[in-house]
C-alpha cells in the first residue's frame, strides 16, 4: 500500500520533471504537459479522489517550479494556481467522465485534450484573476500535443502501474 503511493508520486515528479526538460518541445509554447496527463490516467482509471490527489500534488510541484515575479519591489508566489485547475479537473474528470470512458486511442485523445484545455483555461482565469492577464499561455496548441502523447502516455503508465482500462476502485 505505502509502496504504491510512493511509486506514484515518483511517477508524479517523473512527469514534473519531464515538463521540466526542453527535450519535448516543438518551440517556445509548443510544449507537454505531462503532468495533466497523469492526472487525466488517474482520474479514469481509479477515480475522483485519485484524480483530486495527483492533480493537487502534480499541480503544487508546477506551481513550486514557477518561482516568484518581482512587481513593484515585493515578490509575488504563485503557490496553487495550477494545484487548484489540476485537482478540481482531476476529481470532476474522475467523477463525471469515468462512466463514459472505454479504453482505445480516440477516447484517451478526447479525454486527454478536453482536461488539458480545460485545466490550462481555468489555471489562466485563476492567474488572470489574482494577477495579470498572460498573453502568452497556450491553450489550443498543448491541449493537441497532449492529445498526440496522451495514448503512449497512457500505455507506459498501464505497464508501469499495472491497472486495467475495467478497474474501478
Amino acid at each position: 500500500m505505502i509502496l504504491e503511493k510512493v511509486v506514484i508520486l515518483a511517477g508524479i515528479f517523473l512527469a514534473h520533471i519531464l515538463n521540466g526538460t526542453t527535450l519535448f518541445d516543438f518551440g517556445t509554447n509548443i510544449k507537454p504537459d505531462f503532468v495533466i496527463i497523469v492526472v487525466t490516467f488517474f482520474a479514469l482509471r481509479e477515480g475522483e479522489l485519485a484524480g483530486l490527489w495527483v492533480g493537487f500534488l502534480g499541480g503544487i510541484l508546477t506551481d513550486i517550479s514557477l518561482g516568484g515575479e518581482e512587481v513593484g519591489g515585493k515578490v509575488f508566489y504563485k503557490i496553487g494556481l495550477h494545484s487548484l485547475a489540476y485537482s478540481v479537473s482531476g476529481y470532476l474528470l474522475g467523477k463525471f467522465g469515468r462512466s463514459f470512458y472505454t479504453e482505445n486511442y480516440i477516447s484517451i485523445t478526447i479525454y486527454v485534450f478536453f482536461l488539458t484545455f480545460v485545466a490550462r483555461i481555468l489555471t489562466y482565469f485563476i492567474f488572470s484573476i489574482f494577477f495579470y492577464s498572460n498573453e502568452n499561455y497556450s491553450y489550443f496548441i498543448t491541449s493537441v500535443y497532449n492529445a498526440a502523447l496522451g495514448p503512449l502516455v497512457f500505455f507506459v503508465l498501464s505497464w508501469v502501474y499495472k491497472l486495467e482500462p475495467n478497474q474501478r476502485g
